[in-house]
């Protein structure tokens, strides 16, 4: 559901809160809008207009960002816009900082491919 930027960072917190007592994740995505029609989506369109962006190097817009954050079946998305984006960064990387001690540290899985290739090598040259 689209909300104004107020709104999308309430109910962010909400959702670090609904998390943390239990063992959902929440996905936090920032994209570029470029208010596209969804007929210039094609690929082969797709290629033109890159091919014209190259040519095209000075390229001085300002495009707004669209933020999702989803949590299973819960979706949030806000547009903020280049004016806006100062005031929103600050208030949204607060709300990071804060709930950022929730989040556990990945565990890094053991490099078992890398042992049995040492394995082989080790009886190919014994072998050999």
């Amino acid at each position: 559901m689209l909300l104004d930027n107020d709104a999308f960072l309430t109910q962010l917190t909400r959702l670090f809160e609904n998390v943390k007592s239990t063992t959902k994740k929440i996905f936090l995505t920032t994209k570029r809008h470029t208010w596209q029609p969804k007929k210039l989506r094609n690929v082969e369109v797709a290629k033109e207009l890159k091919s014209k962006e190259l040519e095209k190097k000075g390229d001085d817009k300002e495009y707004p960002l669209v933020i999702r954050a989803t949590c299973g079946k819960n979706k949030i998305q806000t547009v903020v816009n280049p004016s806006d984006s100062d005031k929103f960064y600050t208030a949204y990387s607060n709300i990071l900082k804060v709930h950022m001690d929730s989040m556990k540290k990945r565990e890094k899985k053991e490099k078992k491919k890398t042992d049995r290739k040492k394995k082989i090598r080790k009886a190919k040259a014994t072998i050999a």
